[in-house]
């Protein structure tokens, strides 16, 4: 199944997130996601395949790069 550029861009900022595990007296065994610096790092990711699919001339994916930036930059 092929993704979208919003689904890839989703799954970049899943990736690049922060998970950390903690225990809670009452709760038990909590994880808390960091996301906040996860936005930056998809995008430097995003820029370096982006320079290499034009680079390289392939602008099927450089298209979907582009899209699937824009994406991040809306979440």
């Amino acid at each position: 199944m092929t993704q979208t550029p919003k689904e890839k861009a989703e799954e970049l900022i899943d990736k690049f997130s922060e998970r950390k595990k903690f225990l809670d007296e009452y709760a038990g065994w909590l994880m808390h996601v960091d996301s906040s610096k996860a936005k930056g790092h998809a995008l430097t990711a995003v820029d370096e395949i982006i320079e290499q699919c034009y680079n390289n001339g392939i602008n099927y994916s450089y298209n979907f790069w582009q899209e699937v930036k824009k994406e991040i930059e809306k979440l």
